[in-house]
């Protein structure tokens, strides 16, 4: 699956992507595209580009040291420290992209005594 995005650059955009730790699969004119491991995400350069109200770009990792890792990483970009989500099963923290977008770095969790549908 790919989702596509708009961007204000492209060069701006794949480099802060790239730090993400994802890697370039395609570049097209005005557009990339962007392999996670787990699916892609692909970007174009729009002059118009607005950000929406609200989208978040979530990140899926296996363990909580591999968002712990990412955390040390990027703590400097990071908006929080990671955390257990309020209200769902989620150890995770958030960033902003170039573009406004919030990224967020998770790992879905089993809480004991808690009821998540």
């Amino acid at each position: 699956m790919i989702n596509f995005y708009t961007c204000k650059n492209l060069d701006e955009t794949e480099s802060f992507w790239l730090k993400m730790g994802l890697t370039l699969y395609m570049r097209q004119p005005n557009t990339i595209i962007l392999d996670s491991g787990e699916g892609m995400i692909g970007f174009i350069q729009k002059d118009n580009h607005q950000t929406p109200a609200y989208s978040c770009i979530s990140i899926v990792k296996n363990t909580k040291e591999e968002i712990d890792e990412i955390y040390h990483l990027l703590k400097k970009e990071a908006l929080d420290e990671p955390k257990i989500h309020p209200t769902a099963p989620v150890y995770s923290f958030f960033l902003k992209d170039p573009n406004g977008y919030t990224v967020e770095f998770q790992q879905f969790i089993h809480l004991e005594n808690q009821d998540y549908v």
